[in-house]
């Protein structure tokens, strides 16, 4: 167990270390920013409801993760739809709202989204999982119940997909 993540400043340190990562994956889950907002906060609540209950989390980050993963999947059960203009409108491909990025950039983050939305869903999970939550490739596996090896290889085959795409 990392020791102390009972210790409330323990806690509020993991809150400050992974509450905008959490974010951001809830975000490029569910796209509507308020909605993410929540996620982000029900993960970290839960999480210290666990805590308190005496439990002990080995990898506070991946624990993390995998409470926001199961709040989102929560969400698609309860499924609503969303057009790509809509989407285009609700995401803010920036979470600090920083508006000096260039429009070349954000036209290739429109791009990205419109590929990626082409791939599967697990696809689409696992690299942005990867690439945009940074998270390691151990951290997914053990979010997703697998094999390092088995979700390098899935990595590995969504990059090609994607590369396809572009093409």
């Amino acid at each position: 167990m990392e020791q102390g993540y009972n210790d409330k400043n323990k806690f509020i340190e993991s809150y400050d270390a992974y509450g905008e990562a959490i974010f951001r994956y809830c975000l490029f889950r569910v796209f509507d920013r308020e909605r993410a907002k929540d996620l982000m906060q029900e993960t970290f609540t839960r999480t210290w409801e666990y805590l308190e209950k005496g439990k002990e989390v080995e990898n506070m980050r991946a624990f993390l993760y995998k409470v926001a993963h199961n709040l989102c999947v929560n969400e698609f059960i309860r499924p609503k739809a969303y057009s790509l203009d809509e989407m285009k409108e609700k995401i803010d491909f920036d979470p600090k709202d920083d508006k000096t990025v260039s429009l070349e950039r954000d036209a290739e983050v429109v791009l990205l989204v419109e590929k990626m939305r082409l791939l599967s869903k697990d696809e689409r999970d696992l690299l942005t999982m990867r690439y945009v939550d940074d998270l390691a490739v151990s951290e997914i596996a053990q979010l997703l119940d697998m094999i390092p090896n088995t979700v390098s290889v899935k990595i590995r085959r969504a990059e090609e997909s994607l590369k396809k795409l572009y093409k």
